[in-house]
């Protein structure tokens, strides 16, 4: 398995006071790995939507590991999983560019539905190749 990387670097107004990045854009940065990687496979949120499909987030999780302050760059890694159904699962680190040091883990879980909100239990041909062609990419 290898992940995709999307470099970040932290921004003043992502530190809070006690000098660290708060806790809530450490899930941004998942966003943007993902999103990153989704768009190269043209899967990105408005590439489903042109589709009339949709891929909300149904849960998400984040383990912090070592805190990130005001201009570190990041690389934010980010793979996936197969799974048999409809749904797509993406697991994500967060390291410190220069160290290698982890700073955070985590993952993401997406439904595939249509613009209505009803769930799919079997993606669409087109859409099952796109995957397959990101799990390939990924080693996964």
């Amino acid at each position: 398995m290898k992940y995709h990387e999307t470099p970040v670097q932290v921004r003043f107004y992502e530190v809070d006071s006690y000098g660290v990045v708060w806790h809530g854009h450490y899930i941004g940065w998942f966003e943007a790995g993902r999103n990153e990687l989704t768009e190269r496979f043209q899967m990105g949120p408005l590439q489903l939507k042109e589709r009339n499909l949709l891929a909300p987030v149904v849960e998400v999780s984040c383990q912090f590991k070592l805190p990130a302050t005001f201009g570190d760059f990041l690389i934010v890694q980010t793979t996936m999983e197969r799974t048999e159904v409809a749904k797509l699962i993406f697991h994500y680190r967060i390291l410190h560019r220069e160290s290698g040091k982890v700073l955070a883990t985590g993952a993401s879980t997406h439904v595939l539905t249509d613009l209505k909100g009803n769930l799919l239990y079997r993606a669409p041909e087109e859409i099952l190749e796109k995957i397959e062609a990101m799990q390939a990419y990924l080693e996964v």
